[in-house]
């Protein structure tokens, strides 16, 4: 198994490396190299998912002694969380890869900053310290940086930035954090250790656990993001390419409350017992606000970037809660996000290929051309609003069933924003797909295509597969989410 995760590493970064070697004369191999490549991760992903650790607590697999006079370890393991974002991130890449149209597939740059971006994922989801987990942390912004910084949209270099400053800034709370935690460690160890078995085991007072949370958490709440730190998110998502958007949606939106998960409460519980309402009535406002602003965008794309606010709002409560089977749901409802925000993203970059506009008002009427496209688009709507057999009913059912114990009131509340996701998302069907074709540019527009088909198919079946067998994903996340609850219920009651 040591062999497979260090594989996860080293075939995305490999596949980048070769695909920056090739001459632009050779433009056509870019797309199919980073394909292979990814199906390659996305098999390995798949053979730790029937392994024995696939359903396990965090397990670390590999040590590497990095400054061994001081202790300093790169640690990398696997837990059935990790799992499934490992499975989610080779998914979405290889369909992010499948679905691009001409241009960026004959961009090496492109493809390349994708790969790049593969391997930062993966190397987030097996980090083993604060060490390793920062420094992927970190790597994730460079192809991120260059994604919607060159193939952005218009306004690219304003997103960009204030991706940048925002993701940056929260990312100095988290370092603080780390040096932080590693000198505590090196008073009770004599060591600057940082990795996970190591801080299970250390002591540290009330205060500096409140201290440490506050600072892990700060940096991850922007990465999140939660209401009021959000604001580079819409933009971000406007003007990056399809593609950027995909893996952003699907993927980095959940490595902030996968440290939260992984870091914040397992080693710092006192913190989040001290901090939790905060962080809860946060997720609340995040939600109705996002599905009220959602309501009001008239670009397609910027009702998705709102609507991931209000749905990550709900992880976000989920989490806060502290119950088992909320946050049971919080992890599933990670996974169930990133699957329809994946796919209701690339279902606006194939028309926006089309018709190069994403305003509503441009359209009216599209299933008359469009078909296909109308009919799937329609089928993930309803996954997104949470509708009973979907995947979306899953996650939010039970972040609202566990989370209602705790906080009664933010619970109704949040259940609220169900009914304005159904508005919002209905609604934009109404518009761009139902009565007439009155814009004459939308009656030539053709269906999907069988890449385009095929890149959105298994998105779509695992919307159903999720929806009618949840019990099978919630069998990776038992363990960990039963792990949290119990350390959590004691260090309650013993406040």
């Amino acid at each position: 198994m040591t062999g497979i995760i260090l594989a996860l590493l080293l075939v995305p970064l490999f596949s980048a490396l070769l695909v920056f070697s090739i001459p632009n004369t050779r433009k056509e191999l870019f797309r199919p190299i980073g394909i292979v490549f990814s199906l390659i991760t996305f098999t390995q992903s798949m053979y730790i998912l029937f392994s024995d650790y696939s359903k396990s607590d965090f397990q670390i697999l590999f040590r590497f002694e990095w400054i061994q006079v001081y202790g300093l370890e790169i640690n990398l393991g696997i837990s059935g969380m990790s799992t499934l974002l490992l499975l989610l991130s080779s998914l979405l890449v290889l369909l992010s890869l499948l679905s691009i149209g001409k241009d960026h597939s004959e961009s090496k740059g492109f493809i390349g900053s994708i790969l790049t971006l593969h391997f930062a994922i993966n190397g987030v989801f097996i980090s083993g310290d604060l060490i390793s987990l920062f420094i992927f942390f970190e790597a994730l912004l460079i192809p991120m940086y260059f994604l919607m910084g060159i193939w952005g949209g218009d306004n690219r270099r304003y997103a960009t930035i204030k991706f940048i400053l925002y993701t940056v800034f929260g990312s100095i709370f988290i370092f603080i954090g780390t040096v932080y935690t590693a000198v505590i460690s090196y008073g009770v160890n004599a060591r600057l250790a940082v990795d996970f078995e190591t801080l299970s085991t250390l002591q540290i007072s009330a205060s500096q656990s409140k201290t440490l949370f506050l600072l892990f958490t700060f940096g991850f709440l922007i990465k999140v993001p939660i209401f009021p730190l959000h604001t580079w998110l819409p933009d971000a998502h406007v003007e990056a390419p399809t593609a950027g958007s995909i893996l952003l949606a699907g993927i980095l939106l959940k490595v902030g409350a996968y440290g939260i998960l992984r870091v914040s409460i397992p080693f710092f519980t006192e913190g989040f017992l001290e901090y939790k309402n905060l962080v809860a009535v946060l997720s609340v406002i995040g939600i109705i606000y996002g599905a009220i602003v959602a309501i009001a965008q008239i670009d397609i794309k910027k009702l998705i970037a709102y609507s991931s606010i209000s749905h990550m709002g709900y992880v976000m409560l989920g989490i806060s809660a502290g119950e088992f089977l909320s946050i049971e749901g919080a992890i599933i409802q990670m996974i169930n996000h990133g699957i329809t925000a994946g796919a209701l993203f690339m279902l606006v970059g194939f028309i926006y290929e089309r018709r190069h506009t994403r305003n509503i008002s441009s359209f009216g009427g599209v299933k008359i051309s469009m078909p296909r496209y109308a009919a799937i688009f329609l089928f993930t709507s309803f996954a997104s609003i949470g509708l009973p057999g979907l995947n979306g009913f899953v996650g939010e059912f039970m972040i609202l069933m566990g989370s209602y114990n705790s906080y009664k009131v933010l619970t109704s509340i949040a259940a609220f924003g169900v009914v304005l996701a159904a508005i919002y998302m209905l609604w934009t069907y109404q518009r761009v797909f139902t009565g007439p074709l009155s814009n004459e540019e939308n009656k030539n527009l053709q269906d999907l295509n069988l890449r385009e088909t095929v890149s959105i198919f298994p998105l779509v079946l695992l919307m159903l597969f999720i929806g009618i067998y949840p019990s099978y994903i919630e069998s990776f996340v038992i363990q960990e989410a039963g792990n949290l609850s119990e350390t959590i219920s004691l260090f309650r009651s013993t406040k």
